[in-house]
């Protein structure tokens, strides 16, 4: 997923370690909440909803913080109607079903169409905007303190 990295420039050092951790997470999560939208807008344009159990559980798995920064995982949570956990139906429609070895039945076409992992580039581009949006909205209100 994206990081944000500073490297040299001591004045955005400075202010990067006058960020509190709940400024960390603010950053974070507004990054993740870019991801759930470009993945529920993949989701519908490849028309992978039935139902919507999948793509409404589309979100976050929680804030997890650590040295240095934070992070959190975006994929469809929980379980639908049925029990079938959302994320093993997005990883099937993802990566597909796997192949069989040679039968002597008809080939089937068992590779996933990628909706998720096919549009990293973009998810990536999303993200590190949603987050250096929020950076700098932070970054002027610690500048006006």
């Amino acid at each position: 997923m994206a990081k944000m990295i500073i490297d040299g420039n001591e004045f955005v050092v400075e202010k990067m370690a006058r960020m509190s951790r709940t400024a960390i997470q603010q950053i974070t999560m507004a990054g993740a909440h870019a991801a759930e939208e470009r993945m529920k807008a993949n989701t519908e344009a490849r028309r992978h909803v039935r139902n919507g159990d999948m793509v409404g559980s589309i979100g976050n798995n929680g804030y997890r913080e650590f040295y240095g920064g934070g992070a959190t995982d975006v994929y469809p949570l929980g379980e639908d109607q049925k029990g079938v956990r959302n994320a093993t139906k997005a990883y099937v429609i993802n990566y597909g079903k796997g192949r069989r070895p040679e039968t002597k039945r008809k080939k089937r076409n068992r590779t996933g169409d990628h909706f998720i992992t096919g549009d990293e580039k973009n998810t990536e581009a999303a993200v590190r905007q949603a987050m250096q949006a929020e950076s700098d909205r932070l970054s002027e209100e610690y500048d006006k303190e």
